[in-house]
């Protein structure tokens, strides 16, 4: 399912609890989610944190653990790099929504997606939606 609605995809971001970023264009992406009141965790190369607010400042804690279960995996990487966003974090951290972070759309991850049975979010911020 692709969603460039802003009602399917504000239903999609209603009904989830825990978002996982996989980067991410600036901080406003992380702290509207805290603020909206989502858990996030974030992953870096080898190791996933749990983004926070603390004394004002976005900080992330470094987990000893892979965090789940995950609703939403938002992705701000290349296509090139889906595949392997889909098989090491979006299926084995449960997640059924892979959403795509502006401008990144893909045709190719689209496919992939539905050959999973995942639901795809792409062409709005999930920040914007999260605002709604």
């Amino acid at each position: 399912m692709i969603s460039d609605k802003p009602i399917h995809a504000k239903e999609i971001l209603d009904a989830a609890k825990n978002i996982l970023l996989i980067d991410w264009p600036n901080a406003d992406v992380p702290g509207v989610l805290l603020e909206k009141g989502f858990t996030v965790f974030c992953y870096s190369p080898g190791r996933y944190t749990r983004a926070q607010i603390e004394k004002d400042r976005l900080v992330f804690q470094e987990l000893d653990r892979i965090p789940g279960p995950i609703d939403i995996v938002n992705v701000y990487r290349p296509e090139q790099e889906h595949p392997d966003i889909i098989s090491q974090h979006v299926l084995p951290l449960g997640a059924k929504v892979l959403w795509l972070h502006p401008p990144i759309i893909s045709e190719k991850t689209r496919s992939l997606t539905a050959k999973h049975g995942l639901t795809l979010v792409e062409g709005i911020s999930i920040t914007e939606v999260a605002r709604m």
